[in-house]
């Protein structure tokens, strides 16, 4: 009976997985919606991503409590059955009756069945996966745990007597430790009871007493918003949520909005903004950062850019056409909750599942057919193929990768052991073209997805199936962004970025002739004193005023950002963005 009990544990863990697929995007579209208007209202922004990724949580919950109570209860019902004489069951090979209904509900029936059978698998699936994350997550924390005990040291006084003044001010109760630690390399707070403020060795005595003074508000502002317990628990739901990504892009928006708005708390004690973006340009182009999810640090790694230009007094423009998406999509999946069965029948079983075998010698007349095999062959390369002739062992064999890729020609070769090349008549089902003769052939893909490739021998005015194969369809992985098709985020000289002409996309180890195309970006020139500029580039060379603009940056140094960069590859429909790059100009010595 115990068992029993945990396979339906499982089981219900199941179904909660599959029913947050849609249950979250609801709620992210419903977001979406709600923080359409208020985009410059950080604060706001920031609870309500907390109340989704919260919301998220509390459906989840709630869905895993009522399947586990039905899956329970057509427990006992099928137990009782089994305790019924033989007279009162159904009659073996009778398939119970089928209900005529709409089609939405049959839809929802056929997901119901698969759901029984499988919900058990997903539930082991998932379980695993947590279990695992849950033990680096518990790791991560045993190292910050570290950070606050090892290679530490006291400050000067001076910084110790800033930071209680600061605390004093901002009314934060909390005993607050300031440290020196020689294992991190920018400035980072742990712990909520008992808060600690570490600071990289030496970084105190290089900057300047307003830098310093920035850094150590931000960190506190973290602490006064209680940023690190809210941070411990968005990081357990997104352990849980692992495997949805738009929790991930709501627990993103979640730690965007922090950073802004303790970034708003430093402008209001501040009364040079350009210093402390100065401040956390310098951390963010440091070569070297500490990757601890469990603490709160001054850059954030999320919009950085955006980030810069709101210190600086800049608004970035945002793109509607996402909204337009978001009003299409709400109203259906607003339905698809109002119809969406909580339980389905203990007694209901699942439908038959017909297998069909392709004799071997027979003539398609329809070679589309295929297409429906509720078998599919797995795919060795090179294929031998379990359904050849007698006497005949086919191989198909890609040349390249083991995959089709849209946009380039994939090179194919076929052979049968004792057929010559020219008898074989390769054909390809679903969405592309496959030319070439005499073993030798060029598959071109236009549509993500799969396809099979069938191999059919002509002989004496008949066509004999001798095997086939199914493969994947896949796009063209994204570049990589690279200046003069060089250099990635990095430090250099004014003079080595004036020499380069522009941003080039770069296909790394792909091993397909391929070219994609830079169609724009956006670049932001940001010097030591003075104002940042950004400017709409079209194309992958830098524009006139993009150089004029690399003239001014004065040998003090400065940086440049280059985001959103947009690219478009052979076989794609519209652009792609694939991220930007970040350089730090080193002044002239």
């Amino acid at each position: 009976m115990l068992a029993d009990s945990f396979s339906t544990l499982i089981q219900a863990f199941g179904f909660a997985v599959v029913h947050s697929l849609w249950q979250i995007a609801l709620i992210w579209l419903i977001f979406k919606a709600m923080t359409w208007p208020l985009q410059r209202q950080n604060q706001a922004i920031y609870q309500l991503a907390l109340l989704a990724i919260l919301a998220s949580a509390v459906w989840a919950v709630a869905t895993f409590t009522a399947q586990y109570r039905r899956l329970s209860l057509q427990a006992e019902i099928v137990f009782f059955e089994k305790s019924l004489p033989v007279a009162t069951t159904f009659e073996p090979g009778v398939p119970p009756p089928v209900t005529s209904g709409p089609v939405a509900q049959n839809l929802v029936t056929t997901v119901q069945n698969w759901l029984e059978q499988h919900s058990a698998p997903l539930g082991w699936a998932w379980l695993c996966c947590a279990s695992l994350l849950w033990l680096r997550l518990l790791g991560g924390w045993w190292m910050a745990q570290r950070l606050k005990t090892e290679g530490v040291s006291l400050p000067g006084a001076a910084f110790q007597n800033l930071c209680g003044d600061w605390a004093e001010k901002l009314k934060i109760r909390q005993k607050i430790a300031l440290l020196e630690s020689s294992r991190i390399s920018e400035p980072l707070t742990l712990g909520f009871w008992k808060p600690v403020i570490l600071f990289p060795a030496g970084m105190l005595a290089q900057l300047s007493p307003a830098q310093v003074e920035v850094l150590l508000l931000h960190e506190l502002a973290h602490i006064r918003r209680h940023d690190y317990l809210v941070n411990l628990f968005q990081l357990a739901l997104e352990t849980c949520f692992f495997y949805h990504p738009l929790f991930w892009l709501l627990s993103r928006e979640v730690r965007t909005r922090r950073e802004y708005c303790c970034d708003d708390l430093v402008l209001r004690h501040t009364f040079n903004p350009l210093l402390y973006a100065k401040t956390l340009t310098d951390l963010q182009l440091s070569l070297v950062h500490t990757q601890t999810q469990l603490a709160m640090n001054a850059t954030g790694k999320n919009h950085f850019t955006e980030r810069i230009l709101r210190i600086a007094g800049i608004t970035p423009k945002r793109s509607l056409r996402s909204n337009w998406l978001i009003v299409l999509l709400l109203p259906f999946l607003l339905a698809l909750s109002s119809w969406w069965p909580a339980a389905q029948t203990p007694l209901e079983m699942p439908g038959a599942i017909s297998i069909r075998l392709a004799m071997p010698g027979k003539t398609s007349a329809k070679p589309s057919s295929q297409m429906k095999s509720a078998v599919p062959t797995p795919h060795v390369q090179p294929t031998m193929s379990d359904t050849s002739a007698p006497g005949h062992v086919v191989a198909i064999a890609p040349l390249k990768m083991n995959v089709f890729y849209i946009g380039v020609d994939n090179p194919l070769r076929v052979a049968a052991a004792g057929i010559p090349a020219g008898e074989l008549s390769p054909r390809l089902l679903g969405q592309g073209t496959l030319k070439g003769s005499n073993g030798d052939y060029t598959v071109n893909v236009v549509e993500p997805g799969e396809v099979i490739i069938q191999i059919f021998r002509k002989q004496g005015g008949k066509e004999t199936l001798l095997g086939e194969e199914k493969y994947r369809v896949k796009r063209i992985p994204d570049p990589t962004p690279k200046l003069g098709g060089k250099y990635t985020s990095r430090s250099i000289t004014r003079q080595t970025l004036l020499e380069m002409s522009g941003v080039e996309a770069v296909l790394e180890h792909f091993l397909f002739d391929a070219t994609c195309e830079i169609l724009g970006y956006e670049l932001t020139v940001l010097p030591s004193k003075g104002d940042p500029t950004s400017i709409n580039v079209t194309g992958g060379q830098f524009p006139p005023r993009a150089i004029q603009l690399f003239d001014h940056l004065d040998s003090l140094g400065g940086a440049v950002f280059i985001d959103n960069v947009k690219v478009k590859c052979p076989g794609d429909a519209a652009s792609r963005t694939v991220g930007g790059l970040a350089f730090k100009i080193a002044p002239v010595e």
